[in-house]
């Protein structure tokens, strides 16, 4: 099995002890494992830390939530739109989708396996 990196924003990080602690945690919500690398993209304001993620999923577990996705318009969009939202996340869309505040932001339903 394959891995891959990613950096994820992390709001504003002050301190290498900051993101130590807070990187492993950060990483979980997204299925991914810390690599302990972080850094300051604007300082004062937003940090990213560095994420690992193997290729595929290595449990039976699963999860389904909804993630923000910005305004669907319709089910094309939704069908468009919404598998790489989902992937953005580690997961699969699973082809729910709902607009919870009209002409500003919709979700997509979300399957994460671990």
């Amino acid at each position: 099995m394959s891995k891959f990196k990613i950096n994820i924003v992390a709001g504003p990080l002050w301190s290498n002890d900051e993101a130590q602690k807070l990187g492993g945690r950060i990483a979980a919500a997204h299925l991914g494992k810390f690599t302990g690398q972080w850094s300051t993209i604007v300082e004062g304001e937003m940090s990213v830390i560095e994420v690992e993620y193997d290729t595929a999923p290595t449990g039976s577990t699963e999860y389904t939530m909804d993630v923000l996705a910005g305004p669907l318009w319709s089910i094309e969009d939704a069908k468009e739109v919404c598998p790489a939202i989902c992937a953005s996340y580690g997961g699969k869309w699973n082809g729910q989708w709902t607009t919870v505040v009209e002409g500003k932001m919709s979700v997509c339903g979300c399957v994460f396996t671990f």
